[in-house]
Order: structure tokens, then C-alpha cells, then sequence
């Protein structure tokens, strides 16, 4: 996946680089797997979104919601 997106944050626009996407049946939610293309270190960012919502709005995710993503990336390996 080569999608890339801009994402306003507290210091500006940062240019964000998917890494993917993947819905979650137990949650019930879609999410988003995603990494600032211009930052040295290796963090992974994970937010919620809804695909019907044009705004394109992203969400916080919950420690709980972190875990079943987490759990569904592995099982991808």
C-alpha cells in the first residue's frame, strides 16, 4: 500500500504514510495502521475511522482497542 495522507496536529501538517487498514469484528470498527513519513524513529500510529464519514475525521483508539489491533496485525504475519 502507497497511500500517503496529511494529518493536522499541534505542530502543523505532518505527511502520514499508510502501512494499512483493517476492520475489527469484535470492535466493530475500522482502523487505521499508519507512520509520519519525515520522522527518524520507527513509531506506529493506530487510529479509528469511519469509512461513510466524508470529513475523514481519525480517532483516538482505547488501550483495549490498541490490543485487538495489535492481536490482528499478528495474526496477519
Amino acid at each position: 500500500m502507497n497511500d500517503t495522507f496529511f494529518l493536522d496536529t499541534d505542530t502543523g501538517s505532518v505527511e502520514c504514510q499508510v502501512i494499512t487498514s483493517l476492520y475489527s469484528e469484535k470492535m466493530k470498527k475500522y482502523y487505521l495502521v499508519y507512520e509520519y513519513v519525515h520522522n527518524e524513529s520507527d513509531e506506529v500510529y493506530v487510529s479509528s475511522y469511519d469509512p461513510e464519514d466524508e470529513s475523514n475525521t481519525l480517532n483516538d483508539v482505547s488501550p483495549e482497542e490498541l490490543e485487538e489491533v495489535t492481536k490482528l496485525l499478528n495474526e496477519d504475519m
